[in-house]
């Protein structure tokens, strides 16, 4: 039996073959899919206007054309945000934390150190000044050890070696009071002086001026020297009989 053309008496049916053909079912067809909407593009949607920039809001008029970024704080693996500061600037700040600290470690030090000292100078000294005299003394005592410290270069007899050993031991005594700040300078002026009065004295320093050459120019002992030569000579030279007012005691070291 002859198959009929059913397209020319049904035109609504030969449209939705021709779409069957085109790779469309007939239930995603349109109901009225022509030959033209076939052949058009596919349709485009405007842009979703609720996808739009945060910065963006429902007036145009009040858009902002760039948007505004600001810096994120950076978060650490350990959780806390960072503050910004970079390492080189948070060690300065902290080298320079240390080093104030030693500074006024170091001057505490100091400062507890330096009465320490000078309590250990005055032990040594007076251990010195003990042993010293010790010496003199069996010197004194004992002829055989007086001949050991008979350095003079002129004879001199045993007497009066005994005689000039004393004289020594009260000239050292006087500095060593002196070296511990016992007796100031002005004080130790004052008792030299009075020693200064005694003819064996006098004559013992003069025997023993070469001893104090061999001193340091630069020494404490050396510039006493030099004091007490200045004081015997002004003694020796002068007429007065208040000999206790000879001689100008001198200022007190810085």
């Amino acid at each position: 039996m002859p198959v009929q053309d059913t397209s020319r008496r049904n035109p609504r049916c030969g449209e939705r073959l021709l779409a069957a053909r085109a790779g469309q079912t007939m239930d995603m067809a349109p109901d009225r899919a022509t030959l033209a909407s076939l052949r058009a593009p596919p349709l485009r949607l405007p842009a979703d206007r609720s996808r739009s920039a945060p910065w963006e809001t429902a007036s145009a008029a009040h858009r902002s054309p760039v948007p505004v970024t600001r810096p994120t704080p950076r978060r650490p693996a350990d959780g806390r945000l960072d503050s910004g500061v970079d390492m080189a600037t948070q060690s300065s700040g902290v080298r320079r934390i240390v080093s104030a600290f030693k500074a006024g470690f170091a001057a505490a030090t100091e400062s507890v150190a330096a009465p320490a000292s000078r309590h250990r100078r005055r032990v040594a000294l007076t251990e010195q000044h003990r042993l010293h005299f010790d010496l003199l003394c069996k010197a004194m005592d004992d002829p055989a050890l007086t001949a050991v410290l008979d350095t003079y270069e002129t004879e001199i007899p045993l007497d009066k070696q005994r005689q000039f050993l004393f004289a020594n031991a009260l000239y050292i005594n006087a500095l060593h009071f002196h070296r511990i700040g016992a007796m100031s300078r002005g004080e130790l002026y004052g008792h030299l002086r009075v020693m200064g009065q005694n003819q064996v004295f006098r004559d013992y320093w003069e025997a023993t001026r070469h001893h104090r050459k061999s001193l340091p120019v630069t020494s404490e002992e050396y510039a006493l020297g030099l004091m007490m030569d200045d004081l015997i000579q002004e003694l020796t030279d002068s007429d007065s009989d208040e000999w206790w007012v000879v001689g100008e005691p001198p200022d007190e070291p810085e």
